[in-house]
């Protein structure tokens, strides 16, 4: 294995399971399509960026800025895909109608707003094709040779920036208030799984406790995070105060819960870290890499 056999294999693979759903995603029935085309472009861009220092500059930066402006739109989609979600379920649990009519209310304003994101979506998908973008990432061909490192220093090297990057924002894990750095170490957790599952294929399968434990700290961060989103969106709710007393009672409702679930959640992610640390996960992670 080197990194051009590497590389034309994670390519194919995410590229592959991208194309899979575009038919999915454009028909817009199943929001599965859409979740399992952008886990397989972040795990695209995550692996185009661990070669970034490898291929040429302009054409890492063309394939990846059209790969960020499909992201982006769904992501959007998501966002809005999981909330519908989650109130439907919401309001199949709850015993009475108090809040029921709100909670509707709230679900039929979201699924406007996903249906006006869906031709940006099917817009960014074409240009996708009418660019090229996938058929020029495919005739990309990475080199170390100007880096002056090998194979497996290079590897060693994409774990190891990816665990400095999340534990660069450990000074937080204590500061349920502080969203944003949070935030980061999600995304920081969610960029370490990826990249360690890239090169599982160097590793091999004792690799694989490293790639659970920072799955369970991305999922962990990733439930906290829907529901600081959440706050955000009530408390533009509770500004509209010209609304009907059913939708304001069900915004009452949502804050109050959201409160309390982003807070057991916040709890669950401090315990699961204090657990990793414990074992020592993430310097077992360091020493298997470096003792390569």
């Amino acid at each position: 294995m080197n990194e051009q056999l590497l590389f034309t294999k994670l390519v194919e693979q995410h590229i592959s399971a991208v194309e899979a759903e575009v038919r999915g995603v454009r028909r817009a029935k199943d929001i599965e399509h859409l979740h399992r085309m952008r886990v397989s472009l972040r795990r695209l861009k995550t692996a185009l960026s661990d070669y970034r220092e490898t291929v040429a500059a302009r054409e890492y930066e063309a394939a990846v800025g059209n790969i960020k402006r499909l992201l982006r739109s769904l992501g959007q989609a998501r966002d809005i895909d999981t909330k519908i979600s989650f109130l439907i379920e919401l309001a199949g649990s709850l015993k009475g109608l108090k809040f029921r009519d709100g909670l509707f209310e709230i679900i039929d304003e979201l699924r406007e707003d996903r249906s006006e994101i869906q031709p940006r979506i099917n817009k960014d998908i074409s240009r996708l094709h009418q660019h090229q973008v996938f058929k020029s990432i495919r005739r990309l061909k990475p080199s170390l040779e100007e880096t002056g490192v090998t194979f497996d220093e290079w590897a060693k090297n994409g774990v190891l920036a990816r665990l400095e990057k999340m534990f660069s924002l450990e000074p937080y894990v204590r500061k349920a208030a502080c969203v944003k750095e949070l935030h980061e170490m999600r995304i920081a957790a969610k960029n370490l799984r990826y990249t360690l599952e890239n090169f599982e294929c160097i590793y091999g399968k004792k690799i694989k406790p490293f790639i659970f434990a920072a799955m369970k700290v991305q999922r962990a961060l990733g439930e906290m995070h829907n529901f600081d989103v959440w706050l955000g969106l009530v408390k533009i709710f509770k500004d509209s105060s010209s609304r009907d007393a059913s939708f304001r009672r069900a915004v009452n409702f949502l804050h109050e819960e959201c409160t309390l679930r982003r807070a057991a959640a916040y709890g669950e992610f401090v315990r699961l870290w204090a657990t990793l640390k414990k074992q020592k996960t993430w310097a077992r992670l360091s020493f298997f890499t470096l003792d390569r």
